[in-house]
């Protein structure tokens, strides 16, 4: 709770804090959340500096993800892969309480954002000036807001079932990954592939439902996705389309990666020991993300690739570009369709 009299705050403070609050909520996708969070601890506060760390793993195996920051030494989009090595980050985690550490001319401290009494991320704030360290009540009450929202965001994203992105998150990772700001940018980069895009179809799930019950069609789901977790890096994205349906985003990486990634998967999912089945199987569609394409054609050519699998016999792996190569699939329009997730 911040007190009006506190010595350490301006008088202008409580304007500007109501401002930053206002900020914080109106945010309604994570990605702009995590920034006006940092925007506003740097206004308020005297840290020079603000990062936030999203983390990913399990316990002994931590990595993390920086989703915001003003740090040109830690920008966003970067991945640290060993917090243990890290004693801060480490200390923060365990105790949940904000953890200072000196450095040479500076001061870091680390502070926990807590949901659910869990720590699922961390906020980075650096000092210039070590004597003048103030403001840990507005950080760690701002912290709070920023974890409530996060939390409420990250619930609106998921799917209740398998606990993965949902099509709403899909929506807004399309008009993200696929927009072009500018003529420069579509001549520079619109032909340059960012990553690879693949559907995932369960293949004759309506027969375990219809032998086995919608209980335990659900529980088949619950498995593959948790499969599906196991088997990706922490910085792809994973998404349930829709019914058996499935979605991965496997971030910077090329087509022959991802076949050889997709095809592990798909061994995975044929030779795991599905109770009361024999066998469940999927057929894969992958095809590469390329920004000039707009969403409606991207999902188009995953599925052109998923349903020559789904017509040759499933339980398999099949990438539009070499089908495409191999002229086995017709042309089809590149113009822009009018595509809607919903």
């Amino acid at each position: 709770m911040i007190v009006p009299n506190d010595p350490y705050l301006p008088l202008s403070i409580d304007q500007q804090l109501l401002d930053a609050l206002v900020n914080i909520t109106s945010q309604r996708e994570l990605e702009s959340l995590a920034v006006s969070f940092v925007e506003s601890i740097t206004k308020l506060t005297n840290a020079s500096t603000a990062s936030i760390y999203l983390l990913c793993g399990e316990l002994g195996h931590v990595s993390a993800k920086i989703v915001a920051s003003n740090n040109p030494y830690e920008p966003a989009g970067a991945y640290i892969s060993s917090l243990e090595s890290r004693n801060e980050l480490r200390e923060c985690i365990d105790t949940q309480n904000s953890i200072s550490v000196d450095l040479k001319n500076a001061q870091r401290t680390v502070y926990p954002i807590l949901e659910k009494n869990n720590v699922t991320g961390l906020l980075v704030c650096e000092h210039v000036h070590k004597d003048l360290i103030q403001h840990d009540k507005i950080i760690m009450s701002l912290s709070s807001i920023y974890a409530n929202q996060h939390s409420l965001l990250n619930y609106q994203q998921r799917d209740g079932l398998t606990g993965l992105y949902n099509r709403v998150a899909l929506q807004n990772w399309l008009s993200k990954a696929l927009k072009i700001d500018s003529a420069k940018d579509r001549r520079a980069d619109a032909e340059i592939p960012v990553g690879c895009f693949a559907i995932f179809d369960i293949d004759y799930f309506k027969r375990i439902n219809d032998s086995q019950g919608h209980l335990y069609g659900d529980e088949v789901l619950v498995i593959f996705a948790e499969i599906m977790r196991e088997s990706f890096r922490y910085n792809d994205q994973l998404f349930r389309y829709g019914g058996e349906e499935f979605v991965a985003v496997l971030s910077e990486t090329d087509l022959d990666t991802a076949l050889t990634v997709l095809e592990r998967f798909r061994t995975t999912i044929s030779q795991h020991n599905f109770s009361r089945l024999n066998q469940v199987t999927v057929t894969i569609g992958v095809t590469e993300i390329v920004p000039r394409l707009d969403a409606g054609t991207l999902i188009e050519h995953a599925d052109q690739a998923l349903y020559y699998g789904k017509n040759h016999g499933r339980n398999q792996v099949n990438a539009y570009e070499w089908l495409k190569q191999g002229h086995i699939l017709q042309s089809t329009s590149e113009s822009p369709h009018n595509f809607k997730l919903f």
